[in-house]
């Protein structure tokens, strides 16, 4: 018995004070002695997870959302003195703020320590008055007005059409700078042969209404199959149409008909589109050329727009400089008794005063502008055309056709480089334009051009044909 009392005592002392028989080595400088361990402080086994427990820290004010909250763990160790000063030592480094009874919450959110506080920038004397706003300036009013112009400018842009053609993959995008023109003999010459009745009835349909000219279409062509180019027409606009406005109402396509019938020698190539909605229609007149694989139109006002810019083709020249061309047309038009002529042609069209006139036929002679023609005659040799361009001064057409005449009529001489004088225009059967002809339309070098080629099955059937003979049987030059 006697030798159990020891083994009996130590099982003992391990249930109430459970500490590990098998020593470790610390990590640190252990914390050992009296000076942090005095006899009789140690708590018991039921009291060290009261003892162990801290105040937790106070929440984060500014946690961001959907951060998880870190779970508070509990730290093993041994319990805290009871004495004073240990005590107050160790919640110095806890990082616990001290207690403010007198500071109330209105007072932290004014502080400039304060998250989004406005005075947190200012200086420490900066008085807490708010400086008085300055006058603004008219220079700054004007900034600020071109600003909220722009600004508007931009929410209107995102809504109206003007974005919509870059997202039409059917039709062919507008290239930088626009489409090359197509130049008119005159204003109305898209009413040119159209029969008088159906003009007329086309005046009385409302507005929003405009008029298109179908690509490489002849007015034979529009006379002969009218009811198809309609359809593919009305097809195109509607898919435009549908794109700006879902479920827009059917557009209707009227083709035209020609003064005297089937028999006419000349046949008008315009068509009315109307029953649109005034957006498609502003839409598809700033775009002006839509071309598809099934058709190809041009879209114009229904009106007669200012006087066209070509004015004839000049041909005679020995040069293929343009600088040379113009200079030759502006001294011509600049001689005396021509410019006194040009000054009373226009003097007829009601301009106020004299120096109005002279203004007038100043402007004209300076808007001259000269475009060279590349023909070429047999064995490839250059003969030079040049188209003669000018922005005319008035609207009215006996005017500008009178003005037009005359100055037809001139000769253009140069010391070295020959005489121009007017030559026949050449009408372009694919974009029906006066300045070109078929072999120089500019249309199709135009990127992503979906619209009719330059060669055509009659020049491509011509091309076959030249290696047969006349009675139609096949050359043998080989």
């Amino acid at each position: 018995m006697k030798d159990k009392e020891p083994t009996s005592l130590k099982v003992i002392a391990q249930s109430t004070r459970p500490y590990p028989s098998t020593p470790h080595a610390p990590l640190q400088t252990p914390h050992a002695g009296p000076r942090y361990f005095p006899q009789n402080v140690l708590a018991e086994d039921e009291t060290m997870d009261q003892t162990l427990s801290f105040t937790p820290d106070p929440a984060s004010p500014t946690s961001p959302p959907n951060t998880p909250t870190p779970t508070p763990h509990k730290i093993v160790g041994p319990a805290p003195p009871t004495n004073l000063l240990i005590t107050q030592e160790f919640k110095v480094t806890t990082s616990k703020p001290p207690p403010a009874s007198n500071v109330t919450q209105s007072d932290l959110s004014n502080s400039i320590h304060a998250p989004n506080n406005p005075m947190v920038d200012q200086p420490m004397d900066a008085s807490s008055t708010p400086p008085a706003a300055c006058a603004q300036t008219a220079e700054e009013d004007a900034i600020l007005a071109h600003l909220a112009l722009a600004e508007a400018n931009r929410s209107v842009l995102s809504q109206n059409g003007v974005n919509y053609r870059a997202t039409l993959p059917q039709f062919t995008p507008m290239p930088i700078g626009g489409f090359p023109r197509v130049h008119m003999a005159h204003s109305a010459q898209i009413f040119d042969h159209l029969d008088n009745k159906v003009l007329l009835s086309w005046f009385q349909v409302n507005h929003p209404k405009f008029m298109v000219r179908v690509f490489d279409q002849s007015g034979k062509d529009v006379a002969e199959k009218p009811a198809i180019i309609t359809e593919r027409l009305r097809a195109s606009i509607a898919v435009i149409a549908d794109f700006v406005h879902q479920e827009t109402p059917p557009i209707r396509v009227s083709p035209p008909q020609p003064q005297g019938g089937r028999g006419a020698n000349a046949f008008p190539v315009g068509f009315l589109v109307h029953q649109v909605p005034e957006e498609t229609k502003n839409l598809i007149l700033s775009q002006r050329i839509w071309s598809s694989t099934d058709i190809t139109f041009e879209a114009l006002p229904f009106s007669c727009t200012n006087p066209p810019e070509l004015l004839f083709c000049l041909s005679g020249f020995t040069t293929s400089d343009i600088d040379i061309v113009r200079k030759a047309v502006m001294d011509v038009w600049s001689h005396d008794d021509n410019r006194h002529h040009i000054e009373d042609t226009l003097s007829m069209c009601g301009f106020p005063d004299d120096e109005l006139v002279y203004k007038a036929s100043r402007d004209l002679i300076r808007s001259t502008r000269v475009e060279l023609l590349d023909f070429k005659i047999t064995g490839g040799l250059s003969a030079p055309r040049f188209n003669i361009f000018a922005s005319s001064p008035t609207n009215d057409a006996k005017t500008w056709t009178d003005l037009h005449g005359f100055l037809n009529i001139l000769e253009y001489p140069t010391g070295l480089d020959g005489c121009g004088i007017a030559a026949a225009l050449s009408p372009c059967q694919l974009c029906h334009s006066l300045a070109h002809p078929r072999g120089l339309c500019p249309f199709p070098q135009v990127p992503l051009w979906n619209g009719p080629k330059l060669i055509t099955r009659t020049t491509a059937n011509s091309s076959r044909q030249q290696g047969r003979s006349r009675g139609g049987r096949p050359s043998h030059n080989n």
